[in-house]
Protein backbone atom coordinates (compact mmCIF):
# COMPACT_ATOMS: atom_id res chain seq x y z
CA UNK A 1 0.00 0.00 0.00
CA UNK A 2 2.81 2.38 0.90
CA UNK A 3 4.56 1.53 -2.37
CA UNK A 4 1.39 2.30 -4.36
CA UNK A 5 0.94 5.66 -2.62
CA UNK A 6 4.59 6.52 -3.27
CA UNK A 7 4.23 5.74 -6.97
CA UNK A 8 0.98 7.75 -7.28
CA UNK A 9 2.60 10.68 -5.41
CA UNK A 10 5.66 10.56 -7.70
CA UNK A 11 3.45 10.55 -10.80
CA UNK A 12 1.46 13.53 -9.52
CA UNK A 13 4.67 15.40 -8.66
CA UNK A 14 6.17 14.79 -12.10
CA UNK A 15 2.94 15.72 -13.84
CA UNK A 16 2.61 18.92 -11.83
CA UNK A 17 6.17 19.99 -12.60
CA UNK A 18 5.66 19.32 -16.31
CA UNK A 19 8.09 20.23 -18.98
CA UNK A 20 8.27 23.33 -21.09
CA UNK A 21 9.65 23.82 -24.51
CA UNK A 22 11.49 26.97 -25.39
CA UNK A 23 9.90 28.43 -28.50
CA UNK A 24 11.92 31.45 -29.53
CA UNK A 25 10.14 34.13 -31.49
CA UNK A 26 11.96 35.78 -34.35
CA UNK A 27 13.40 39.17 -33.46
CA UNK A 28 11.11 42.06 -34.25
CA UNK A 29 11.41 45.80 -34.23
CA UNK A 30 11.42 47.64 -30.86
CA UNK A 31 8.00 48.48 -29.45
CA UNK A 32 8.97 51.59 -27.45
CA UNK A 33 9.49 49.57 -24.27
CA UNK A 34 6.15 47.81 -24.40
CA UNK A 35 5.95 44.13 -25.26
CA UNK A 36 3.01 43.06 -27.32
CA UNK A 37 2.14 39.69 -28.77
CA UNK A 38 -0.52 41.11 -31.07
CA UNK A 39 0.43 43.21 -34.06
CA UNK A 40 -0.20 46.87 -33.43
CA UNK A 41 -3.23 48.37 -35.10
CA UNK A 42 -2.66 51.55 -37.05
CA UNK A 43 -3.79 54.61 -35.14
CA UNK A 44 -6.98 56.16 -36.38
CA UNK A 45 -7.33 59.94 -36.44
CA UNK A 46 -8.93 61.55 -33.37
CA UNK A 47 -12.64 62.20 -33.53
CA UNK A 48 -14.33 64.65 -31.19
CA UNK A 49 -13.57 64.00 -27.50
CA UNK A 50 -11.77 60.72 -28.09
CA UNK A 51 -8.74 60.17 -25.86
CA UNK A 52 -5.60 60.03 -27.98
CA UNK A 53 -2.71 59.97 -25.49
CA UNK A 54 -2.10 56.89 -23.42
CA UNK A 55 -0.96 57.80 -19.94
CA UNK A 56 -1.83 59.51 -16.71
CA UNK A 57 -0.75 63.18 -16.77
CA UNK A 58 0.18 65.20 -13.70
CA UNK A 59 -0.37 68.95 -14.24
CA UNK A 60 -0.32 72.14 -12.19
CA UNK A 61 -3.78 73.71 -12.35
CA UNK A 62 -3.03 76.73 -10.15
CA UNK A 63 -0.44 78.02 -7.71
CA UNK A 64 -1.42 80.93 -5.46
CA UNK A 65 0.03 82.50 -2.31
CA UNK A 66 -1.64 79.93 -0.06
CA UNK A 67 -2.65 76.96 -2.20
CA UNK A 68 -1.47 74.74 -5.05
CA UNK A 69 -3.88 72.66 -7.12
CA UNK A 70 -2.37 69.70 -8.94
CA UNK A 71 -4.38 67.40 -11.19
CA UNK A 72 -3.79 63.80 -12.25
CA UNK A 73 -5.71 63.22 -15.49
CA UNK A 74 -6.41 59.84 -17.05
CA UNK A 75 -5.56 60.18 -20.74
CA UNK A 76 -5.96 56.46 -21.39
CA UNK A 77 -8.93 54.56 -22.76
CA UNK A 78 -9.31 52.46 -19.58
CA UNK A 79 -10.08 53.16 -15.96
CA UNK A 80 -6.86 53.47 -13.95
CA UNK A 81 -6.50 52.31 -10.35
CA UNK A 82 -4.29 54.15 -7.89
CA UNK A 83 -3.28 52.01 -4.92
CA UNK A 84 -2.34 53.85 -1.74
CA UNK A 85 -0.64 52.08 1.17
CA UNK A 86 -1.44 54.79 3.70
CA UNK A 87 -3.64 57.82 4.23
CA UNK A 88 -0.98 59.94 2.53
CA UNK A 89 -1.96 60.46 -1.09
CA UNK A 90 0.64 63.08 -2.05
CA UNK A 91 3.70 64.99 -0.91
CA UNK A 92 5.24 68.31 -1.88
CA UNK A 93 8.66 69.89 -1.47
CA UNK A 94 9.50 73.54 -2.17
CA UNK A 95 13.14 74.60 -2.68
CA UNK A 96 14.39 78.18 -2.88
CA UNK A 97 16.81 79.55 -5.50
CA UNK A 98 19.78 78.21 -3.49
CA UNK A 99 18.38 74.67 -3.42
CA UNK A 100 17.43 74.91 0.26
CA UNK A 101 14.20 73.21 1.25
CA UNK A 102 11.78 75.83 2.58
CA UNK A 103 8.71 73.59 2.81
CA UNK A 104 7.94 69.86 2.96
CA UNK A 105 4.23 69.17 3.16
CA UNK A 106 4.51 65.66 4.68
CA UNK A 107 7.13 66.53 7.29
CA UNK A 108 5.94 65.94 10.83
CA UNK A 109 2.59 64.52 9.74
CA UNK A 110 1.29 61.08 10.67
CA UNK A 111 -0.82 59.01 8.30
CA UNK A 112 -3.12 56.04 8.79
CA UNK A 113 -1.79 52.67 7.66
CA UNK A 114 -4.73 51.74 5.49
CA UNK A 115 -4.85 50.32 2.00
CA UNK A 116 -7.02 52.32 -0.37
CA UNK A 117 -7.68 52.10 -4.10
CA UNK A 118 -9.05 55.00 -6.11
CA UNK A 119 -10.20 54.67 -9.70
CA UNK A 120 -9.88 57.41 -12.31
CA UNK A 121 -12.13 56.82 -15.30
CA UNK A 122 -10.96 57.65 -18.86
CA UNK A 123 -10.93 61.42 -19.43
CA UNK A 124 -11.53 62.08 -15.71
CA UNK A 125 -9.08 63.54 -13.21
CA UNK A 126 -8.26 63.65 -9.51
CA UNK A 127 -7.31 67.00 -8.00
CA UNK A 128 -5.00 67.55 -5.05
CA UNK A 129 -5.43 70.84 -3.12
CA UNK A 130 -2.31 71.59 -1.10
CA UNK A 131 -2.14 74.36 1.49
CA UNK A 132 1.26 76.06 1.32
CA UNK A 133 2.92 78.62 3.57
CA UNK A 134 3.39 82.27 2.68
CA UNK A 135 6.57 82.41 0.56
CA UNK A 136 9.00 85.31 0.21
CA UNK A 137 9.30 86.81 -3.30
CA UNK A 138 11.60 84.72 -5.49
CA UNK A 139 11.74 81.72 -7.80
CA UNK A 140 11.09 78.32 -6.32
CA UNK A 141 11.38 74.76 -7.56
CA UNK A 142 8.40 72.66 -6.53
CA UNK A 143 8.36 68.87 -6.54
CA UNK A 144 4.96 67.19 -6.26
CA UNK A 145 4.49 63.43 -5.92
CA UNK A 146 1.34 61.31 -5.90
CA UNK A 147 2.30 58.53 -3.46
CA UNK A 148 0.28 55.79 -5.15
CA UNK A 149 1.53 52.57 -6.65
CA UNK A 150 2.72 53.39 -9.24
CA UNK A 151 3.82 56.86 -8.09
CA UNK A 152 3.51 59.95 -10.28
CA UNK A 153 5.76 62.97 -9.93
CA UNK A 154 6.29 66.40 -11.46
CA UNK A 155 8.75 69.21 -10.86
CA UNK A 156 8.12 72.82 -11.88
CA UNK A 157 9.36 76.34 -11.18
CA UNK A 158 7.19 79.07 -9.74
CA UNK A 159 7.99 82.76 -9.28
CA UNK A 160 6.43 84.60 -6.35
CA UNK A 161 6.33 88.39 -6.64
Amino acid sequence: MLRLLSIVGLIILLTACGTTENHEEPASEPTNGQASEKPEKPEKPPEGNEIVAGELELNVVSFTNDKAVIELKNQTERAQNLEFTSGQQYDMWIMDENGQQVFHWGEGKMFTQALKTETIEPGESKSFNVAIPQLEPGTYQIRFKVTSKPPFETTFKQTIE
